[in-house]
């Protein structure tokens, strides 16, 4: 079955119904379940679940009971969990109930226990008349994911040669010991013995040389592949749009990416030696059974007893490694949002509690590694064990052999050498091949990111598209919501804002304001509608061409590390520096950066934590200014300035030729614009 472990907490629901939905046969993964039935952020509700179950027909019948009801409830079926969280529940017993849990994986509850957590919500499922089983899709596979990296095979092959140069000289290495035991010490050959071994020196020689040039072919090609498909991955990470990342979390989101270096690795690493390990087993068998078909017997059996003692617990050990990379996301965001809120935990005391919780959570993922651990030490003891026999029993039937002549000393030496190099070779490609398995792994979860749909495929670039004058804009009928199941945002909003006019949007917290303003500058798209601008709808311009004409100042934007030259100019490698001073004189920030000892090489902290609340608002203003856009989005940007400093900022902007939209609570702020709308009264 399909592995349903939410990527953010919001999501649990849709995983829940996934794995009732996969129970009955109905497989879709997590990622065709968010296509189904989009959802918030807020999370989803018991209605959603039931709209959800009716998609993929199932009928639902919600139920309230008490822990003591549990065993005589329909299984599977989801529980309403500690008030904030839906579970699956999948077995009842007199001493506790097994349930899975999206955000942990399978757990075991005493039954004393659940009641601290069940709330008495569950509901039952069953499937309707027509409903009709869905296989699984295949396993998204690692290759599947890669793309085309230029190189990349002409690199593999030339490690191919390298180590099938290696391989080779393993070969000949047992054929020098039996001719030296066999033929140079019985005919008591010094001359023979002296070339022998020179041979063998040689030979060794050979092999040191080509495994240092494969080595750092190796290496060359590893990085080469890092940047190479890690930059594609990065750049399509950066252009997918916001609510892709307002569902996940950014340890999750760091957690995913690093997938693309754990496959990398595996890759430079692995692939070439599967490749020569297979065809090297392959030849050393047929040199065995030259040898010995009864000692060749052996070595097979023990090698198919230990390809048993990996391939039957893989099901498990790709599971476990699952959930145990799913907590350790966890624990990262929990680490990154401390690091972040440092300030907050101070001021509120949370130190301890912010603690325990990274601790509680790193536990829960240390026990799933450990017992990924416990499986990876069980696969080396059985490897040991199974070989030490085998190595027993040809040793003995080795010997008995010889002492009945079938055998030679030499012949047995040698048998002996390519049964070593058989086993560790079959033993390295079992062991690798179940790695390239786990790679799927990484695979489905780096699938989040290079299978999601970025920004662009959304909107066409085709349109040639230049603006002159400062924009007109029209919003006509717009109607907005974050999801099917949520509530309607902004509803049949018809608004026009003309041509170089300062307006502010006003309303009631939570009324819209900032949806309004992302929809305005290509974050998010109109459920129904149409952003109009100079008559020409958004969605045909295409977002690269309209932000060519505009900046913002968001709530929640953020300064970069480096210095404020490169945070107004953007890190522009050709930027003006007398136009970044220009910008930043608008802003009203240039006298506080010249008082700084650096000047405009000040350098930023994360996020600009060197700066003062009013200061990196200005900075952020000088840097939208800097783009001199065409229309300027400004989110509460100035909320951090006294009157005076806010006038004098407004005063400045007022110079340039743009259309202007302001979002404010402030009285003072909004009376600065040339029109005031109230968002609400633009609604029907």
């Amino acid at each position: 079955m399909t592995s349903y472990l939410q990527t953010s907490t919001s999501e649990c629901g849709i995983a829940c119904v996934g794995y009732i939905a996969a129970y009955y046969g109905y497989n879709l993964d997590m990622r065709e379940l968010r296509a189904l039935y989009p959802i918030s952020t807020r999370g989803t509700t018991l209605n959603d679940l039931v709209i959800l179950a009716q998609l993929v027909d199932l009928n639902t019948r919600p139920v309230k009971l008490g822990i003591k009801s549990l065993s005589k409830i329909g299984l599977p079926c989801i529980l309403h969990w500690d008030f904030n969280h839906f579970v699956v529940l999948v077995k009842v017993t007199k001493k506790n109930i097994i349930i899975h849990d999206p955000a942990k994986g399978k757990k075991v509850i005493d039954i004393d226990e659940v009641g601290k957590h069940f709330t008495g919500i569950a509901l039952e499922f069953s499937p309707s008349l027509k409903f009709k089983k869905q296989p699984a899709k295949p396993i998204i596979k690692w290759y599947e994911l890669i793309g085309k990296i230029y190189g990349f095979k002409r690199s593999l092959f030339q490690l191919f040669i390298l180590a099938a140069g290696i391989q080779i000289t393993l070969l000949v290495t047992p054929l020098f010991m039996q001719w030296t035991l066999d033929t140079a010490i019985v005919s008591k050959d010094t001359d023979l013995l002296y070339v022998l071994i020179l041979g063998l020196f040689l030979t060794v020689t050979i092999k040191s040389i080509l495994e240092f040039t494969r080595g750092w072919f190796g290496i060359i090609l590893s990085n080469y592949l890092g940047v190479q498909w890690g930059g594609k991955v990065m750049q399509h990470l950066l252009n997918l749009p916001t609510e892709w990342y307002e569902l996940r979390h950014s340890g999750d989101i760091v957690s995913r990416f690093q997938s693309v270096q754990i496959i990398q690795q595996t890759l430079t690493g692995k692939l070439v030696e599967i490749l020569l390990d297979g065809i090297l087993v392959s030849i050393t068998l047929i040199v065995m059974l030259l040898y010995s078909i009864k000692l060749t017997l052996i070595v097979v059996l023990a090698i198919l007893i230990y390809s048993l003692i990996r391939i039957l617990p893989h099901g498990y050990y790709h599971k476990v490694n699952e959930e145990a990379i799913v907590h350790e996301a966890k624990a990262n965001s929990h680490f990154l949002e401390s690091i972040r809120a440092s300030q907050t935990i101070k001021l509120a005391r949370l130190e301890a509690q912010r603690s325990i919780r990274w601790i509680n959570i790193i536990v829960d993922a240390i026990n799933k590694r450990v017992v990924s651990q416990k499986l990876g030490l069980s696969f080396s003891v059985g490897y040991s064990f199974v070989f030490g026999i085998e190595s027993l029993a040809i040793l003995g039937v080795g010997a008995t052999m010889v002492i009945n002549n079938s055998l030679t000393i030499g012949m047995l030496v040698a048998f002996i050498a390519y049964k070593d190099t058989f086993s560790t070779r079959a033993q390295s490609f079992i062991d690798n091949i179940m790695s390239t398995k786990l790679l799927n792994l990484h695979a489905e979860r780096l699938a989040d990111i290079v299978l999601s749909e970025t920004e662009s495929i959304n909107y066409s670039n085709n349109l040639n598209f230049h603006l002159i004058e400062p924009p007109t804009i029209f919003f006509d009928n717009v109607t907005f919501r974050y999801a099917e199941n949520g509530p309607i945002i902004l509803k049949n909003l018809n608004l026009k804002i003309n041509s170089g006019e300062h307006v502010a949007i006003v309303g009631q917290t939570g009324c819209g304001k900032t949806t309004f303003a992302k929809l305005l500058l290509g974050l998010i798209k109109p459920t129904s509608g149409c952003i109009y601008i100079n008559d020409l709808p958004l969605e045909k311009i295409g977002l690269v061409n309209w932000r060519e004409y505009v900046s913002a100042v968001m709530q929640d934007d953020q300064l970069f590390s480096g210095s404020i030259f490169d945070n107004i100019s953007t890190f522009d490698e050709n930027r003006n520096d007398e136009f970044v001073i220009h910008s930043a004189k608008l802003a009203a920030i240039h006298e506080d950066v010249m008082a700084m000892p650096m000047g405009y090489q000040t350098l930023n902290g994360d996020m600009g934590s060197s700066l003062s609340g009013g200061q990196k608002q200005r900075v952020l203003l000088a840097r939208a200014i800097y783009k001199n856009p065409k229309l300027i989005v400004l989110d509460e940007a100035t909320s951090h300035l006294d009157i005076v400093k806010e006038k004098e900022v407004n005063d400045s902007i007022n110079q340039l030729r743009m259309t202007r939209v302001t979002i404010a609570h402030r009285p003072e702020t909004i009376a600065m614009a040339d029109r005031v709308i109230q968002l609400n009264d633009y609604q029907n």
